[in-house]
């Protein structure tokens, strides 16, 4: 329905999504290593409050996710001519959105999962299955009737509809407003399952 977009419009978008996902299983080998490496109690015994230690193994997979998310937009730009209609400027919340809300499920996940294994196996199974749901693979449009039901419970939907109404729909900061308050949310429920567990 777009007679000016090339295709990359859409793959570029939906695969920068998809591949944000990684950061779920960084953040979870960032705490399951220290157990395998024998230094999670030292690490809980120095000076450092729980809080401290989440917070300085999270901060650093946000800005590794920032970047990724950035680095491959610009590549789609320069190698696969993905034309962005709308305000470039009006990503930057999203991404930064985004990779709050994945973070945040990685700490969720390393929280409920026993197992590296297990936290290894729900990250990349979400990659998957959110990305099918979420509208990465392909338009949102043209998934079956459930997908459409349950993927506003995914955050790569709002990671897709807020792209797809900048970089397709050429609109600006407000389209990208409520899909940064769902994610935003969602990684505070994510933070709430974490502190509980």
């Amino acid at each position: 329905g777009f007679s000016h977009a090339n295709g990359s419009e859409h793959v570029v978008p939906g695969q920068a999504v998809m591949s944000a996902f990684f950061i779920v299983s960084l953040v979870t080998f960032s705490f399951f290593a220290e157990h395998g490496w024998g230094t999670w109690d030292r690490l809980r015994a120095s000076r450092a409050t729980p809080f401290e230690i989440v917070a300085g193994k999270s901060l650093p997979r946000i800005a590794i996710g920032i970047a990724q998310l950035v680095l491959l937009l610009g590549a789609g730009v320069v190698l696969f001519g993905l034309h962005i209609r709308g305000s470039a400027l009006a990503l930057a919340p999203l991404i930064v959105a985004f990779s709050v809300c994945l973070v945040a499920l990685g700490v969720c996940v390393t929280a409920v999962c026993r197992t590296a294994q297990q936290a290894s196996a729900f990250a990349y199974l979400g990659m998957v299955l959110f990305g099918a749901i979420g509208g990465a693979f392909v338009p949102f449009d043209v998934l079956p009737g459930w997908a459409r039901a349950v993927a506003p419970v995914t955050p790569t939907y709002w990671a897709m509809r807020a792209m797809r109404s900048v970089v397709l729909d050429g609109r600006g900061l407000g389209s990208v407003a409520l899909p940064v308050v769902a994610l935003l949310g969602m990684a505070v429920v994510f933070g709430l399952v974490a502190l509980r567990r």
